[in-house]
């Protein structure tokens, strides 16, 4: 659904219109409908016809009364109305048939308090006032103290005038968004006049909040009040940065093109000499799609702001001069039909600093890896083929290192962050389901292991265009491990040939062929597997070493170059359950699953030379050599070395059964998702045929405490540093591995009343807590009701460094994150966190909101870290009014990292 238009530029959209029941004269008799109330029905057939186009039904809790000489009608206590559309409710009602005319009106108790006001509604538009009067044959009327529904806005008037053309005179006029009968902010107009669907025209008029006027006010308005969306003038936000300066930003002007799309032009402008524009657009097609599209382009001024002893790295970050920046976002989604063609697209792609120079959020700030694609595909339900053509892009900050010596001769480095760039153009899909030989005949499937026997197809035809160079063709380079990080290319006209001439066609193959599952001894399971990949490509290239130097040069051949790959084994599983009977008060019984399997897989040699896949190329003057490969990256190329292998694991599974209430009902609480233990050995190989021992864990308890570790553990010994051919525990001692990685990862979530509204749902614990997620205001998704959210993660990684034998802390960081209902209108948002290899607090955001009925207060602050900023923002809620806010906000953008 296209959002409603905005708030117009001094132009409250008030617009409503009155209507009353048609009725006519003519006897009614009056029967009982129950002892404590009475209804009548006056059918359109006894009456003349004109007057009354349906049934009227009318009844009231205490008596209706009629008066046959004055032709006059009391209906008294809880008076209700029925009139096709529109529906009357008032504590008392008159109809007069003589006069036309109908009176309605609410009664004082004891108390002299005003009960059962006249409620009047017409569809979906809602009328309430103190008295009503209104001539159903002049089609006139007069409310006194009318407040009346429309749209998310309410009108409060002292009278209300109708005449015969529906239009509506009001004076003493209140429009608010509050849906109080006292608002606590309104937009007072001494006179107002309401044509519905038109316009509202309004004598002098100013806002009051809290009862108190403010000195803003205007001698008259013209105010466009369509029943369809309009177009109108967008209000502009105040701010500073501190490399913009002071600025106004997004003011401009939407229009409504239609009822399916519209069109938002809105422009920035910085005290610093920049500016920005941007064009927003949102479509929709009921049963077809729906999309957004968006260019902003931004201008920014050097704002020589970078202190002395900045970093270089600092300066080439923004470059410290004029900068020009683009961000292109486009998103269409179909609506999913069986059969149909689905052309889907997600654009999120500009220049690189673009977010981190303009950025409105700090989230926006901190993304520096997008990913976009275009695509059509369609499949069919009855058809086993099916068929992709899509556009993918990547796009994320790299670096490229010069060195260089400075006057004192030293070795100097520069790190210049670049933009790494990606393509994939094009990239077409053709697919065969998997099927069974048996159905090609017109067989029937009858659960047999022959029909186990499948047999698919996939076809994928891609060209990978990306500015990251990792060789240079015909060119020398040396043959090192620094040697292979990629060359990040400029993207400009002058390097558009080298980008796509390192940019290879290829077309793989993939014929996946299942062969079922046989059962054996009715315990075991044994399921074979054979594979076939190929792939086609443009380049193929060939390696000489340049003599007298350690450089290599590279030959590249283009035709279509073929490249396979096959394979076949088979696997052995079963499952093994243990129970222990606890018959406690809680537990239940406790079992443990355990999951043993084996399995056997060959694959030939591709690296020899018959094959051509890989050449072996001598890489110094000392007759080192390097197996390498000739065809690039993208392509589908077997790996090297003959592999014959057997590889063996078990998993582990520990469940609880609990009883849950006195009746005897139990439920599984899992212990332990997932231990396991995987490895395997090369048969094939000359030395090191055992491979690593992988062991993974993984469990949840309660919901809310979720613990994941994985571990590599090597089993050879090592000597200065080096594995050698031995097992560790030849050495001695009774140590069977090193252990030479860890990872584990902690989290915590906790949150009473979320809880218990899940476990009544059924519904699983949220992944995220509700912190602050977009924008400076809150108070529109923070959950009042939540007393306190507290969400902690734990991560850290370990590897073991062979020279020195020991375990060394490659990351480990504290993550926290979570809120706090300080009380029932105010909230506290925080996420944080520390990276303790680093010794620094990661990205910390801390939000206040307050909310105050009708409106609403947010604070965000970010208060260290190189996006800096704070916003103040106070607002009304509705959608309507989204303009009439304060806004106070300073972004750091420009500030050099860690000051």
């Amino acid at each position: 659904m296209i959002p409603k238009r905005p708030l117009q530029f001094l132009a409250i959209p008030l617009f409503f219109w009155v209507a009353f029941l048609s009725a006519t004269e003519g006897n009614a008799q009056t029967r009982p409908a129950s002892t404590d109330s009475v209804k009548v029905t006056v059918a359109a057939d006894s009456v003349r016809r004109g007057d009354i186009e349906t049934t009227i039904n009318y009844k009231a809790k205490d008596s209706i009364l009629y008066d046959a000489v004055n032709q006059i009608m009391y209906l008294y206590g809880t008076a209700h109305i029925d009139y096709g559309e529109v529906s009357l409710d008032a504590d008392f009602i008159q109809i007069n048939w003589k006069t036309n005319i109908i009176d309605a009106r609410g009664t004082r108790d004891s108390t002299g308090t005003l009960q059962g006001k006249p409620l009047f509604k017409s569809g979906e538009e809602t009328y309430q006032a103190e008295t009503m009067a209104y001539n159903f044959k002049t089609k006139k009327g007069r409310v006194l103290g009318a407040v009346t529904t429309q749209g998310e806005g309410f009108i409060h008037a002292e009278t209300i005038k109708k005449n015969d053309q529906n239009e509506i005179y009001g004076q003493h006029a209140r429009y608010t968004t509050c849906n109080l009968e006292h608002p606590h902010f309104y937009i007072k107009a001494t006179k107002m006049k309401v044509m519905p669907g038109d316009r509202v025209v309004a004598g002098p008029f100013h806002l009051v909040f809290a009862d108190v006027p403010t000195p803003f006010g205007f001698p008259f308005g013209f105010f466009p009040s369509p029943k369809t969306r309009g177009s109108g003038v967008l209000i502009p936000t105040f701010g500073e940065s501190m490399q913009q300066g002071f600025y106004l930003r997004d003011g401009g002007f939407y229009w409504a093109l239609n009822e399916y799309m519209d069109l938002r032009l809105t422009g920035d402008i910085f005290s610093l000499g920049g500016y920005g524009v941007s064009v927003q657009s949102n479509y929709t097609k009921r049963y077809k799609y729906r999309g957004n599209f968006s260019v902003r382009h931004n201008y920014n001024k050097d704002p020589n702001n970078f202190r002395a002893g900045a970093t270089v790295r600092e300066a080439y970050r923004f470059n410290n001069t004029d900068s020009r920046d683009i961000w292109i976002q486009w998103a269409h989604s179909p609506v999913t039909l069986p059969g149909k063609g689905q052309f889907s697209a997600s654009v999120n792609a500009g220049s690189r600093f673009a977010n981190q120079r303009n950025f409105t959020t700090p989230q926006q700030a901190l993304s520096t890896n997008f990913t976009s694609s275009i695509s059509y595909g369609k499949s069919s339900p009855n058809s086993p083929f099916s068929y992709r053509v899509s556009i993918t892009q990547n796009q994320s900050v790299g670096t490229n290192v010069y060195r260089y010596k400075d006057k004192e001769g030293k070795d100097q480095t520069i790190q210049e962050e670049v933009q790494r760039m990606s393509i994939t153009l094009p990239d077409m899909s053709f697919g065969v389901a998997s099927q069974s030989p048996i159905e090609w005949f017109g067989g029937t499937l009858t659960g047999r292991w022959i029909e186990g026997i499948r047999l698919g197809y996939n076809l994928n035809l891609r060209q990978d265009v990306t500015n990251a160079i990792n060789r240079s063709s015909g060119i020398g380079f040396p043959f090192t491990t620094a040697a292979r990080t990629d060359t990040i290319l400029a993207i400009n006209s002058k390097n558009l040939s080298t980008i796509f001439k390192n940019a290879p066609l290829t077309i793989n193959h993939d014929i996946p062929l299942t062969l079922g599952t046989i059962n054996l001894f009715k315990h075991f399971k044994l399921t074979p597997s054979v594979n076939y990949r190929e792939s086609w490509t443009t380049k193929k290239f060939t390696y000489s070493r340049i003599p007298d130097s350690n450089l290599i040069k590279v030959d590249t051949a283009s035709g279509l170059h073929r490249v396979y790959q096959y394979s076949g084994g088979m696997s052995l599983t079963t499952n093994l359950y243990g129970i222990a009977q606890i018959n406690g008060k809680k537990v239940q019984a406790i079992r443990h699953t355990i999951t043993p399997n084996i399995s056997y897989s060959y694959t030939p040699d591709f690296s020899r030379p018959e094959f051509g896949f890989y050449q072996r190329v001598q890489v110094d003057s000392t007759g080192n050599s390097r197996l390498t490969s000739r065809f690039p990256l993208g392509t589908n190329l077997p790996g090297s070395g003959l592999n014959s292998s057997i590889s063996f694991g078990i998993q582990n599974n520990v469940e609880m059964k609990v009883k849950t209430d006195s009746a005897g009902v139990f439920k599984k609480v899992s212990l332990i998702d997932l231990f396991s233990i995987q490895g395997a050995y090369n048969m094939a190989a000359d030395s090191f045929n055992l491979s690593n021992i992988n062991v993974n864990l993984s469990t949840r308890l309660f919901n809310t405490f979720s613990f994941t570790s994985s571990a590599i553990f090597d089993p050879y010994a090592y000597v200065n540093g080096l594995p050698v051919n031995r097992f560790l525990i030849e050495d001695g001692g009774f140590r069977l591995a090193r252990l030479t990685n860890i990872n584990a990862n902690f989290s915590f979530e906790a949150s009473p009343k979320a809880r218990e509204q899940q476990e009544k749902s059924g519904m699983p614990p949220p992944t995220t807590s509700p912190i602050l997620q977009r924008g400076p205001s809150a108070a529109d998704y923070m959950d009042f009701n939540i007393p306190w959210t507290l969400n902690v993660g734990f991560t850290s990684n370990f590897t073991r460094d062979p020279r020195l034998d020991k375990l060394v802390n490659n990351a480990t960081s504290l993550d926290l994150n979570g809120s706090v209902t300080l009380t029932e209108k105010w909230a506290f948002n925080y996420t944080t966190g520390y990276d303790f290899k680093n010794k620094l607090l990661s990205f910390t955001n801390l939000a206040i909101t307050r909310d105050l009925h009708c409106w609403q207060m947010s604070i965000n602050w970010v208060p260290i870290g190189a996006y800096q900023s704070y916003s103040i923002n106070i607002s009304a809620k509705s959608s309507m009014l989204r303009d009439l806010k304060i806004s106070r906000s300073e972004y750091s953008t420009g500030r050099p990292w860690g000051r």
